[in-house]
């Protein structure tokens, strides 16, 4: 009976130490809200531009509801 708690024990002790390891890193980075990030990006397209790297940021989909949002983009 005490090695069936023992081995229990270990278990959810190890399971309990991996319970944030799936991560991959994320919510390192910043968060943008999408309309305004879009906007930007159009503001400042050029042939010779570099890319803009987005891996690290997390949207905010402030306007998802908003059928108006980009109205002043055309």
């Amino acid at each position: 009976m005490t090695l069936r708690i023992g081995i229990a024990l270990i278990a959810v002790l190890a399971l309990a130490g991996c319970s944030d390891g799936s991560s991959n890193g994320r919510g390192l980075g910043l968060s943008v809200d999408f309309t305004t990030f879009v906007k930007n990006e159009i503001k400042q397209t050029d042939n010779e531009r570099n890319a803009v790297n987005i891996n690290e940021l997390e949207f905010i989909f402030n306007d998802q509801d908003n059928e108006q949002a980009y109205d002043d983009l055309f």
